[in-house]
């Protein structure tokens, strides 16, 4: 058997922390990814209309409200064994 050289051991090393950290990108863009569009939305309407930003602003915390909710039901119905 070959041994394996320190140069491919530490390469090795880097590409799983370039993985990790991808994969941690790629959570937080699923997790967050929604909301800050719809910040953006708000901001951008903010900068051509005050009144559709405010209106805007509303339909966010409506719709985080029920996203929340949904999160909820979605867990409870994850950890539900007994049925």
């Amino acid at each position: 058997m070959r041994k394996i050289s320190v140069k491919r051991a530490v390469m090795m090393e880097y590409v799983i922390i370039a993985v990790l950290i991808a994969a941690a990108v790629v959570v937080a863009v699923i997790m967050f990814g929604k909301n800050v569009s719809k910040e953006m939305n708000v901001a951008t309407q903010a900068m051509s209309d005050a009144k559709g930003a405010e209106t805007s602003q509303k339909a966010v915390e409506t719709g985080t409200a029920s996203d929340i909710k949904k999160a909820n039901e979605h867990e409870k119905a994850m950890h539900n064994y007994d049925k």
